[in-house]
């Protein structure tokens, strides 16, 4: 939950806002509808593929070389997945309270001890989201309570002020962000449990919900041309939370939200990666790590402005990873239906 709410809690946050403005919402709704279908179809080819690991599983079905031509793309979004994360905090930290802080360092120090938690395997990454994730719902359901006061809910009318298009051109990151989740089908085989429908379905519906909170403060705190200026939304709500007449200024709650879902998200999509390229020597595993880490690390600190950043997600990340995530998905789904039965599924 951490690592897919963050994404659709924050980063997808300004995209939306720029793409739909004042329908912003609409946008996250309509895409959360077409979600839940997909969430279903997770859930069955899940149930087909006997959530065995993904590249093994489509070498039987297929061959070795379809089947690492339809995980390649998987891969290289879970890379991009941890990257981007590393980028967006080292800057959003520098931005918004160590302004006087070296890249390097944040990204060295975040880096290093998500490669720590991803070297110690994935329950170690369960048992940190578990302890982590308490609080972070605390804090979120805290900031929107105490925001209500500053909310006016017409901001959000009239719906639809300019058609149809600019709800559909929020769909494309609504949808961007949701289709992170076929993340799972990485790592179905450590999963203790058979994952059933409906609890991927209300999983679904939570990051929907999720994805509408804070547009809908941002929009009824804000309006919804200001809002559509602000890098980082969530954060400038935090910044109108007051207790009473004398404490104001605990917007620094939101460095706990946004580091513990950076972490947990970083970590996962290292392990991940090294799950799926099938390397299990742990001589090796270390070494890849530290090679990854270094190259987030790199990444971190190329010489690129926070608002290119943006642009690149909003123009080419988004709309790439939501067309490659959804295409290699229904590529994975129509093998587990033609496939033969195998002992751990129905295919």
């Amino acid at each position: 939950m951490l690592t897919n709410g963050l994404t659709n809690h924050v980063i997808v946050n300004p995209m939306l806002l720029d793409a739909a403005g004042r329908d912003s919402w609409i946008s996250a709704i309509a895409a959360g509808l077409l979600f839940m279908p997909y969430c279903l179809l997770l859930a069955l080819f899940m149930r087909k593929s006997g959530q065995r690991a993904l590249q093994p599983w489509l070498a039987e079905k297929t061959n070795q070389v379809v089947a690492w031509a339809l995980t390649i793309p998987l891969l290289i979004q879970l890379y991009l997945i941890g990257a981007m994360t590393v980028i967006h905090s080292a800057t959003w930290t520098i931005t918004n309270y160590l302004p006087g802080t070296p890249k390097v360092v944040l990204a060295v120090i975040l880096t290093g001890l998500c490669a720590l938690y991803a070297s110690w395997g994935i329950r170690v990454i369960a048992i940190m989201s578990g302890i982590l994730l308490p609080l972070v719902i605390i804090l979120g359901s805290f900031a929107g309570i105490s925001n209500y006061p500053q909310k006016d809910f017409n901001l959000l009318k009239p719906y639809m002020e300019f058609g149809v298009d600019p709800v559909l051109q929020g769909m494309i990151y609504a949808g961007g962000g949701f289709i992170e989740l076929v993340a799972l089908i990485a790592m179905q085989q450590h999963l203790k449990k058979k994952v059933k429908a409906w609890k991927l379905m209300l999983y679904g519906a939570l990051m929907v919900y999720i994805m509408i909170g804070p547009l809908v403060g941002a929009i009824t705190e804000f309006g919804p041309s200001e809002a559509a200026k602000q890098m980082v939304s969530p954060y400038e709500q935090w910044r109108l939370v007051k207790l009473g007449s004398y404490v104001e200024h605990v917007d620094f709650f939101s460095i706990y939200q946004w580091l513990a879902g950076a972490c947990v998200r970083i970590s996962l999509s290292i392990f991940l990666v090294l799950d799926l390229l099938r390397i299990e020597r742990n001589e090796l595993r270390n070494r890849f790590i530290m090679l990854i880490a270094l190259s987030y690390v790199a990444l971190s600190v190329f010489p690129i402005n926070e608002y290119a950043f943006y642009l690149w997600m909003y123009r080419y990340y988004f709309p790439i990873s939501l067309i490659t995530g959804f295409a290699v998905s229904v590529c994975w789904m129509s093998i587990s239906w033609f496939a033969k039965p195998t002992k751990g599924g129905a295919a």
